[in-house]
């Protein structure tokens, strides 16, 4: 796989026309927990069951950092890694690789 490729999809962007379209991925939380995760440069779409929340991505040197602080989540992805905070408990989740 070529690097620039490689890099695209691991941050999570398909760049179509000059416009950037959120590019889905799935995590892995704990054993029985998956999260879908709609990144776009700006704004993350977090779909936790019945339920969607759109965060903000702050600006962070090292990783995607994007919070809803009305909504009480946070979630910090970094190289197939994510912690995602809700309220005052924290889980770890792996991205989720598909064939």
């Amino acid at each position: 796989m070529h690097r620039l490729t490689a890099a695209v999809l691991a941050s999570g962007l398909v760049l179509s026309g000059g416009v950037a379209l959120a590019r889905p991925a799935t995590y892995q939380c704990g054993e029985d927990r998956e999260v879908k995760i709609d990144f776009t440069p700006r704004k993350a779409q977090l779909h936790l069951g019945d339920q969607d929340h759109t965060l903000q991505r702050i600006k962070s040197a090292r990783d995607g950092h994007y919070v809803n602080r009305k909504a009480g989540y946070e979630l910090i992805a970094n190289r197939g890694e994510l912690r995602l905070r809700e309220g005052k408990s924290e889980v770890q989740c792996k991205l989720k690789i598909t064939p």
